[in-house]
């Protein structure tokens, strides 16, 4: 059976996007950052949910909880910026109303205690859940647990338990921002046909991908060896991660985290890639890069050629991504293209958003390495 790709439309068309939003994102556990950004109570972040703003805050008894970034008065935005770290309450800067960092009414400044019932206007609450340090939110009303949907959508995440994910420190945050629907960008990073074309530095790492594969023939577990200066105990004098093996220390790991995200793990370090869709056509990308305590505090740690190296790979990604969003808008692509063998990831991740954005549940494929009846 011929496999197709998405249509055309499914790229750039807004009506398609507004149907994501519902089906999609609101339904799915997101990726809103990392614990560490907001570390002590009162300290906060923000996180753009496909056009909602939601505020993440950490409460005086170390909990962390989202909250739509509204305040109930008249609707004002609480807060414009990334990040902050509030002093006794939240106020807003519209009409000062005050709440606590878990979210209740607190002050309502020039009103009668007795014109409206606080108890019940404080900031609407969206569902929050923390795995390895990773902060997802859910906008549904009752969704998953979240170690359920991780397991079902990203079968591969959950063995990274044994890297202690949630210890690694924070180095540095890229951001990009790509001319291209949120879907080409997953789609390109599950598939490495284009790998010898648009990375020649990377298949030099990574001899694999010289073949077009995401993961090493005769693995199953997507590792891939590596032989480059840049991961593993080849590079330089960096600690490796937590509980890492002799096999791990040169072997190359990743895994979609669906709907926003990827996480990349070498011998000595991780990225984290958080996807925020700003539309059909346009999709801001933050890089995380993660290293192990030991490691961030040695006097000689310097990481910089891991994260110009990864930098230079997303930017070569973008660019062809870019090209390809150009290319679905055109007539000639309304009815789409076609999968070979090695894009199978790729056709997997399609069948996963086909059935969610119909309605039902995501699930990647439980016969992941077996596709030959397709």
């Amino acid at each position: 059976m011929e496999r197709r790709t998405l249509p055309g439309s499914d790229y750039h068309d807004l009506a398609v996007y507004e149907l994501e939003r519902e089906q999609v994102f609101y339904r799915s556990w997101f990726i809103a950052g990392r614990a560490d950004q907001a570390a002590e109570p009162g300290a906060w972040f923000t996180v753009d949910v496909v056009g909602e703003s939601i505020l993440v805050m950490r409460g005086n008894d170390g909990e962390l909880r989202a909250f739509y970034n509204v305040c109930r008065h008249r609707g004002a935005v609480l807060r414009d910026e990334d990040s902050g770290q509030e002093r006794g309450a939240l106020a807003c800067v519209y009409h000062a109303w005050c709440y606590s960092f878990d979210g209740e009414l607190v002050a309502t400044p020039r009103v009668g205690k007795d014109e409206i019932d606080r108890s019940k206007h404080g900031l609407r609450t969206v569902h929050l859940d923390v795995w390895q340090g990773i902060v997802f939110v859910n906008l549904g009303s009752e969704p998953e647990p979240l170690l359920s949907w991780l397991d079902r959508t990203a079968p591969d995440l959950l063995a990274f338990d044994r890297y202690e994910i949630d210890t690694l420190v924070t180095y540095d945050v890229t951001e990009f921002l790509v001319q291209a629907n949120w879907k080409v960008v997953i789609e390109n990073y599950l598939e490495c046909l284009h790998c010898p074309t648009v990375h020649p530095e990377l298949v030099e790492v990574i001899p694999a991908y010289k073949k077009g594969w995401v993961y090493e023939e005769g693995r199953d577990d997507g590792g891939v060896t590596a032989t480059s200066r840049n991961y593993g105990p080849a590079g330089p004098t960096i600690a490796l991660l937590p509980s890492v093996t002799e096999e791990d220390a040169t072997s190359i790991y990743g895994s979609l985290i669906y709907p926003n995200g990827f996480l990349d793990i070498g011998g000595s370090g991780m990225v984290l890639s958080q996807l925020l869709p700003q539309g059909p056509t346009r999709t801001r990308i933050r890089s995380i890069y993660l290293f192990s305590k030991a490691a961030v505090e040695a006097p000689d740690f310097d990481p910089r050629e891991i994260v110009e190296f990864s930098n230079l790979v997303t930017s070569q990604d973008n660019d062809v991504c870019e090209r390809v969003q150009r290319g679905t808008a055109s007539r000639s692509f309304e009815d789409g293209g076609v999968y070979p063998e090695k894009d199978v990831y790729v056709w997997d991740f399609n069948e996963m958003y086909r059935a969610q954005r119909a309605g039902g549940p995501a699930a990647w494929p439980e016969e992941r390495f077996d596709h030959s009846e397709r």
